[in-house]
């Protein structure tokens, strides 16, 4: 038998019927592109993530973790090793603790964003509204620390539940964890399997107003109804990339059908078929424009699968 049959037995044993050979990615990302995973594995609970994690770092193999594929370009030819997904089985919200002015809420990896916001509504919690209209999972935004207007995840995140490469379990609280711009550092190989977010009580009337003006807001002023990752560039200390790449004079260039949107500079759109080349040769062009015409090097905010982003042309004096 060979190595990678050798493997996928074993993957079968932990995850009985939910392993997949050579699966396409693009229907589990939101810009609709990816190749396929070598193998996709989708646990249903905590011992089996435990397993499969414990599994594969053992052999030496690759894994990627997948929620609802936000933030996150896949490569044409697709992803080595395994991807493991975390779907609906770790898609959960449940009251930890409730107090006079606030409640501690338990979320699951997987808990779609949107489905953290309705929660809001009806339960009239403040203090989630920020996440109104992104479209990732709970466990993407804490790996990102998401946020919108001001607001990120780790201002709500009272701990998470992790689970490392050997499948050890820890609990670190808000003092341990450190939050970044668009960034949670955790140990290489840890995974986010849930945590636990602080809301305020409040009026469900003024809840879903702020719901609605926030929709509102990112209706008007990005791509909402065609696929994409989301904002292809970290915004640079004092400014924004979908400024400079606007004043670069970017909006709308276009490889293949991937496009920079007309509404948003800073969002490449699938206009049907785009590939992932097509994605990267149009983010290598943006990032070579914006440099040569403000100096500032953009560096990329989705994370990259199975692909590379080329270098910036060296121009004569150049400090790159």
């Amino acid at each position: 038998m060979s190595p990678d049959r050798r493997i996928l037995k074993r993957l079968a044993e932990v995850c009985p019927g939910r392993v997949k050979v050579a699966e396409p990615l693009a229907p589990f990302t939101t810009w609709k592109i990816g190749g396929p995973a070598q193998w996709l594995a989708a646990p249903q609970d905590l011992e089996e993530l435990r397993r499969l994690l414990a599994l594969l770092t053992g052999m030496g193999r690759p894994w990627h973790i997948l929620g609802r594929g936000s933030n996150v370009l896949i490569g044409d030819r697709g992803v080595a090793g395994a991807v493991i997904y975390l779907g609906p089985p770790w898609s959960w919200i449940r009251v930890r603790k409730r107090f006079r002015h606030t409640v501690h809420l338990e979320v699951g990896a997987g808990t779609p964003l949107p489905a953290m916001v309705r929660y809001g509504l009806r339960h009239g919690l403040t203090g989630l509204e920020f996440l109104a209209g992104i479209p990732g999972s709970a466990g993407g935004a804490w790996a990102m620390n998401a946020g919108s207007h001001g607001r990120e995840m780790g201002e709500v995140t009272l701990a998470l539940a992790l689970v490392a490469a050997d499948g050890q379990r820890t609990r670190p609280g808000r003092k341990a964890l450190a939050f970044g711009y668009r960034r949670l550092d955790l140990d290489p190989g840890s995974v986010i399997v849930g945590g636990v977010l602080r809301a305020g009580l409040g009026s469900k009337t003024e809840v879903a107003r702020q719901v609605q003006e926030l929709l509102r807001r990112r209706k008007k002023t990005q791509p909402w109804q065609e696929p994409s990752g989301g904002s292809v560039f970290r915004n640079p200390s004092g400014d924004s990339a979908g400024r400079l790449i606007e004043a670069a004079g970017c909006k709308g260039w276009a490889r293949g059908e991937a496009r920079v949107s007309e509404k948003h500079a800073n969002f490449i759109i699938n206009r049907g078929r785009a590939r992932a080349r097509d994605v990267l040769s149009l983010m290598a062009a943006v990032r070579q424009r914006v440099y040569e015409h403000s100096g500032v090097l953009l560096e990329p905010e989705v994370r990259l699968w199975g692909c590379t982003l080329p270098e910036p042309v060296r121009r004569p004096g150049s400090s790159l």
